[in-house]
Formats: C-alpha cells, sequence, structure tokens
C-alpha cells in the first residue's frame, strides 16, 4: 500500500491542477458616449449609467462592457462640427431631435434612434439616443446593449 502513495499523490495533484484552471480574462470594451454634461436630464443620465454598469454587462464573449462619457468638447461645438469624422464615439444622447439641425452625420443617424425619455424621466419630450453607423465591432455592440437597456428602462 505505501509503494502505491507516491502515484496517489501525483494523480490527486494533477486532477486538483486540472481543476484550477483559471477562466480567460477578457479587456473591456469601452462605450464613449457623446452627451450633454449640462443638459436637464443629465443628472437621470448619470443614473442610468451607473444602473446599467451595476447589472456588469458583457458582451457574449465574456468581455465587460464599461460606459464612457465623451468629454473632450462641449455639446454645443460638439454638434457644429464635422461628427463623423472629428468626434469618435459609439453611442449618442441628444438632448432633443432638433439638436441634430445642421449636423448631417448627426441626422442621418436619427432614423434608427430611439426614444429614452422614460429612462431619463423627461417625457413627454422626446430624448433620441443611438450607435451611430460609424461605430463597428465590439465597441458598436456594447453601444447597443447599452441604449437598449436605456430604451427599456421603466
Amino acid at each position: 500500500m505505501c509503494r502505491h502513495w507516491p502515484h496517489a499523490a501525483l494523480i490527486s495533484a494533477l486532477l486538483l491542477g486540472l481543476g484550477c484552471k483559471k477562466p480567460p480574462t477578457h479587456e473591456p470594451v469601452v462605450v464613449h458616449l457623446f452627451r450633454d454634461l449640462y443638459s436637464p436630464y443629465a443628472h437621470e443620465i448619470d443614473h442610468r449609467i451607473l444602473e446599467f454598469q451595476s447589472t456588469n454587462p458583457r458582451l457574449p464573449s465574456g468581455a465587460p462592457i464599461v460606459v464612457k462619457t465623451y468629454d473632450d468638447m462641449d455639446y454645443k461645438t460638439a454638434l457644429k462640427s464635422r461628427f463623423d469624422q472629428d468626434i469618435r464615439v459609439e453611442a449618442v444622447i441628444l438632448d432633443d431631435p432638433a439638436d441634430a439641425a445642421g449636423n448631417p452625420a448627426i441626422q442621418a443617424n436619427l432614423s434608427h434612434a430611439v426614444d429614452i425619455c422614460a429612462a431619463v424621466k423627461a417625457c413627454p419630450t422626446n430624448v433620441p439616443a443611438f450607435v451611430p453607423s460609424s461605430a463597428t465591432g465590439n465597441s458598436a455592440a456594447a453601444a447597443q446593449q447599452f441604449v437598449e437597456a436605456l430604451a427599456q428602462h421603466k
């Protein structure tokens, strides 16, 4: 019995080692969100972002989703810029659909925007949110998940 002890210890160690396999780690996918930091709904949007993050959102691959507000440029200034070239974001929340006037890139995306007025307690005002057509890959998928979460908020 004692001569089989080393073999039993080796087999036990191998079995334990196989069971302790570290799960794969995924880099977070960052959703850059363009919005008005000083809008009447800014506080509510902050809450919705925190609620979304508290659900530990992930892509089907397991990569965690992180929402970060784009703050490199003032809202009104950014709306006047070449949005599709100068600003790279994966999600947009406008204060009002009229904010898209004069910006062809934003206007083109309004056709697939969802109204998140309930999420930001702004109803009956229309608060459009969308994933720009320029967003692609995992970032676009993560942004779509975020926008859908906002649209489904009761």
